[in-house]
């Protein structure tokens, strides 16, 4: 394996497993892998996932490996909230939602969190494409990611509770879809959530 044609050749993937690299590269010596990575050609996220140092660089690179190294996953909670500007403040940690197990990931100095949620709440998630070699990111809805926040954090429960998170108004009314809510919302099938949902829409005025 020449090291400039395995470099260029994993440059559009972003991140890649072993797994890919052995389909790409039959007989991989993985100790190649080791060699490449003491000389920082390529970066070790975690057991059996890699990617170039430039890629870091890239926006969005973080919610790329999220979406990857934990399958199947998207972009959620205050991650998707501070993207479609429901939330003022940036997040320190990428947020999603997966059907995979509840664990926390700390990979190329940044932190990562995913929550588990059941097979059938497991939906509205939209397709981002980024600007370099056309990558996509799994990114929640608006909608959905309200949802997804109020139905994991059960103590934002009162006016005041909910006020405290300092929603976007102008923001929401832009992105909420009081009958696409409501449609998402019956798919749960859970009282104290749509009070929840029901006490922010009247605090925002989307009755």
């Amino acid at each position: 394996m020449i090291l400039f044609e395995f470099l260029e050749r994993v440059k559009a993937m972003g991140i890649f497993s072993i797994g890919e690299l052995e389909l790409l590269y039959p007989g991989l010596d993985k100790r190649r892998l080791y060699e490449w990575q003491e000389k920082n050609y390529i970066i070790k996220l975690r057991n059996g996932w890699y990617c170039l140092p430039d890629f870091l660089k890239e926006n969005y690179s973080s919610w790329i490996i999220a979406n990857r190294v934990h399958e199947p996953s998207y972009i959620s909670l205050e991650s998707a909230l501070s993207y479609h500007g429901i939330i003022p403040e940036g997040v320190y940690m990428t947020t999603s939602l997966t059907t995979n197990r509840t664990i926390r990931l700390s990979m190329a100095g940044s932190s990562y969190s995913y929550s588990s949620i059941k097979n059938d709440l497991f939906f509205a998630y939209e397709l981002i494409e980024t600007a370099y070699h056309h990558r996509k990111i799994r990114m929640a809805e608006p909608v959905k990611a309200l949802i997804d926040f109020f139905y994991l954090h059960p103590e934002y429960n009162t006016e005041q509770e909910i006020l405290q998170l300092r929603l976007n108004g102008p923001a929401l009314s832009e992105v909420i879809l009081v009958e696409k809510l409501r449609h998402y919302l019956s798919r749960y099938q859970n009282l104290k959530l749509e009070k929840r949902i029901s006490t922010m829409l009247h605090i925002y005025d989307h009755a």
